[in-house]
């Protein structure tokens, strides 16, 4: 069987890291399930370590669309769907103008855009922003500008709209709402600026499954673990593939 499926699996990637990425995938998807953020940017980490620059960022959005899909489908009557409105009309301009400034770059840059974005959602503090209809579409378009070159953004869009949930399950299902509306636009402009999606197809549809397996998973421990207790270890895995990654940017 696995005979089989290797002659499925790209070119560019051998079997440890094709497994290895099956594996992440269901991990880091429970990881966001249980605790609301922390999986999509672990996941964004590994894959950079593992595949091609130019890879990543289309990748991890198909994946996270996924998974994000997934996780909303479990919470969907939690979901703030105003803001849900507001923060896409953003998104959509932001989406735009982030593909063509990605396409540019080379591969070196994006490793070390990726590798100082990981780091700086592992070890500085959220931010306090502003709230209202208005800011929350600005969000939309920054992030998703920022999401086309680096990734993971969900750090981000978690601190500014943690302060307006009192309930952790809406937090959560709104938080689903809005990366799965962004990572799908991703995927869409990035597929529009030539990225060939149909030669990842056999990881990107495992990925998916173990994705939305790992979403199941977490939500059992939704209400039982908290940020303090896995963010430790997520700080010491991210900060090690952030230095790698730069590492390899700058020789580069």
């Amino acid at each position: 069987m696995l005979a089989l499926l290797s002659q499925w699996m790209p070119d560019s990637l051998n079997n440890l890291a094709f497994w290895s990425l099956v594996l992440v995938s269901y991990m880091t998807s429970a990881i966001t399930a249980a605790l609301g953020i922390g999986g999509g940017v672990t996941l964004l980490a590994i894959m950079a370590n593992l595949l091609p620059a130019s890879a990543v960022i289309p990748l991890h959005g198909v994946v996270q669309f996924g998974s994000n899909l997934g996780r909303l489908t479990t919470l969907f009557r939690f979901v703030d769907w105003r803001l849900v409105l507001w923060f896409s009309i953003g998104s959509l301009i932001g989406s735009v103008i982030g593909a063509g400034a990605s396409t540019q770059m080379p591969a070196a840059g994006l490793q070390i855009a990726m590798g100082v974005f990981i780091l700086y959602t592992a070890w500085l503090p959220p931010i306090t922003l502003p709230t209202g209809k208005k800011f929350i579409s600005m969000l939309g378009g920054v992030t998703s500008f920022i999401s086309m070159i680096v990734g993971g953004v969900a750090p981000l869009v978690f601190a500014a709209i943690k302060p307006m949930f009192t309930e952790r399950t809406a937090l959560v299902g709104t938080m689903a709402a809005l990366i799965s509306g962004q990572q799908l636009l991703k995927v869409v402009f990035f597929g529009f600026f030539g990225f060939v999606f149909s030669d990842w197809y056999l990881m990107i549809a495992l990925m998916l499954f173990t994705g939305y397996l790992g979403t199941l998973t977490g939500r059992v421990f939704l209400e039982r673990l908290s940020a303090e207790q896995v963010q430790p270890i997520l700080k010491v895995v991210l900060t090690i593939m952030a230095v790698r990654l730069l590492y390899l940017g700058v020789i580069g």
